[in-house]
C-alpha cells in the first residue's frame, strides 16, 4: 500500500523543464512580480507567452522549439462588429 507522501501531485503529467524538478516546491512563489521566472523553454505558453502565440488566431498552429499547439482559445477574430455578425447570421 502506498501513502500520499510517496506520490507527488502532477507526477507523470508531462511536466517540462524546471517544472519537472521533484525537490522544487512552490515555484510560482519565486515569481514576485516577474512572470519570466515561470518561462519554460520550448513552451509557447510559458510565463511570458511568445508574441506569435499571444497573437495567433485559435485556428492557427504555433511552433516553438519542439512544441506545436493551437493558438489561444477564444473566438476567431473578425473585422465585423458583434451587431454586424448577428445581422449577417440572421439573413
Amino acid at each position: 500500500m502506498t501513502t500520499d507522501e510517496e506520490h507527488e501531485l502532477g507526477e507523470g503529467t508531462g511536466r517540462q523543464g524546471p517544472w519537472a524538478e521533484p525537490d522544487e516546491e512552490h515555484r510560482a512563489d519565486k515569481q514576485q512580480g516577474d512572470p519570466s521566472v515561470l518561462d519554460v523553454e520550448g513552451d509557447p505558453r510559458g510565463g511570458l507567452q511568445s508574441d506569435e502565440y499571444r497573437n495567433a488566431d485559435p485556428r492557427e498552429l504555433v511552433t516553438e522549439g519542439d512544441v506545436t499547439m493551437s493558438g489561444p482559445g477564444g473566438a476567431p477574430q473578425e473585422d465585423l462588429s458583434p451587431d454586424e455578425r448577428r445581422e449577417r447570421d440572421r439573413t
